[in-house]
């Protein structure tokens, strides 16, 4: 029996990691890894277990985009382009349910990013709020040079990286960038050794999930609203939240372990 194509894993302390494990194509997206990375996504706001989520690929990518071999740019026999149909997705449903499902979670993503992320696999990346980088990392959004535009979010979160104008240079070149200048640019947050990946990214990752988690929660949905909305409705919404976590008991236990000098011990209470 095959293994899966999105391999979970939950830690002792609270670490969901998701591999995708399609190595022989370079971990490319199907119908299987998009309804697993949603559903662990929609999960994270039901199982309290789940306190931080880390995704990553197995073998030398991260995600080289959307499997294209159930029908690519295919010719008919005139020598006309058929339509592309994505094997990930119905034309109908398209990625917008996976991406929608990791902006709405209710706990930090972390990007693992082990190798080179292209096209579908570059806006996968892009949805994680944290990414951290092998040496061996390779990203870009590639969409130009195969004659599309983008999907799966990259208009939306490129430019908020980035900033507009990097974002359009690199939306119509679809360059690939390298470890270095991903860090350059901000669209990687640290450049590890290839062998240290998980191990860096994990002691990141246990460090977050051993935070309170209603606060994490409440500084996910302010930081993505303030992208979208003004001044004084973010003031608001941030003002609602922080009334509730100060009734909390992780809050109580904050001030606590403040005034007698140790670290917090914080239960999602």
């Amino acid at each position: 029996m095959s293994e899966p194509s999105l391999l979970r894993e939950l830690t002792a302390e609270g670490v969901l990691v998701l591999t995708l494990n399609r190595p022989e194509t370079m971990n490319a997206l199907t119908g299987e890894i998009s309804q697993g990375i949603q559903a662990a996504a929609l999960e994270s706001k039901t199982n309290d277990a789940i306190r931080a989520i880390v995704i990553t690929g197995n073998g030398r990518g991260f995600c080289a985009g959307a499997d294209l071999s159930g029908g690519g740019p295919a010719r008919r026999n005139g020598g006309e382009p058929t339509a592309v149909k994505r094997s990930a997705f119905t034309d109908r449903v398209g990625p917008g349910p996976m991406i929608m499902a990791l902006a709405d979670a209710d706990v930090p993503i972390i990007g693992a990013i082990n190798g080179a992320a292209a096209g579908a696999g570059f806006g996968l990346a892009l949805c994680c709020d944290v990414r951290i980088a092998s040496e061996q990392a390779r990203m870009g959004t590639i969409f130009i040079k195969r004659g599309l535009a983008t999907d799966y979010g990259t208009s939306y979160w490129l430019p908020r990286i980035v900033g507009i104008a990097k974002a359009y240079e690199l939306l119509y070149t679809g360059d690939i960038l390298n470890a270095e200048q991903l860090l350059d640019v901000g669209l990687v947050n640290r450049v590890v050794p290839a062998e240290k990946l998980l191990e860096e990214t994990m002691a990141f990752a246990r460090k977050i999930a051993s935070g309170p988690p209603l606060a994490y929660t409440y500084v996910r949905r302010n930081a993505a609203r303030s992208l979208d909305q003004g001044l004084a409705a973010n003031l608001e919404l941030e003002w609602s939240h922080q009334k509730e976590l100060l009734r909390t008991g992780d809050a109580a236990e904050g001030f606590r372990a403040f005034l007698e000098s140790r670290q917090p011990v914080f239960t999602g209470s």
